[in-house]
């Protein structure tokens, strides 16, 4: 249970985020930001991933790390919104992170957050809420913090 400081509520799938600030326990939530996806984190349908040659023959393969294009634009989008978190988290912007996501994209936050971002978060919810309303949302953090 959060007894003090400022409570970040993240929600955020691999295409779009919200932030929702509760500023003190109690407080309504404030919605903070959003992003979504943008140009730069897109690919053009003529993109591929870089090619390598076979040591031995005429072969090429794909060098994608096991990662189809659509699953770059997101993990692009999400560390932009890591990033975010992280630098709040250095100039002390909340005391306390709660994160709703689906499951991969909830992974891979969990991933590209820092250790001491990673310290601060309170709970997690692995759900797609992005699209909820802000009174949906505060009934789902004070389930999750009750837990």
């Amino acid at each position: 249970m959060l007894l003090d400081g400022s409570a970040w509520f993240l929600v955020a799938d691999g295409r779009r985020a919200r932030l929702l600030v509760e500023p003190r326990r109690g407080a309504d939530l404030q919605q903070s930001w959003t992003e979504e996806i943008s140009e730069e984190d897109t690919y053009d349908p003529q993109d591929r991933p870089p090619r390598s040659f076979d040591r031995v023959g005429a072969g090429r393969h794909a060098m994608d790390k096991g990662r189809s294009l659509h699953e770059q634009e997101e993990h692009n989008f999400l560390k932009r919104i890591a990033s975010k978190i992280t630098d709040a988290e250095k100039h002390n912007g909340f005391e306390h992170l709660v994160i709703a996501a689906p499951p991969r994209a909830l992974g891979m936050l969990r991933e590209l957050l820092p250790e001491n971002v990673r310290n601060r978060i309170r709970a997690e919810a692995s759900k797609d809420v992005v699209g909820e309303s802000t009174a949906q949302l505060r009934e789902r953090l004070t389930d999750l913090l009750r837990n």
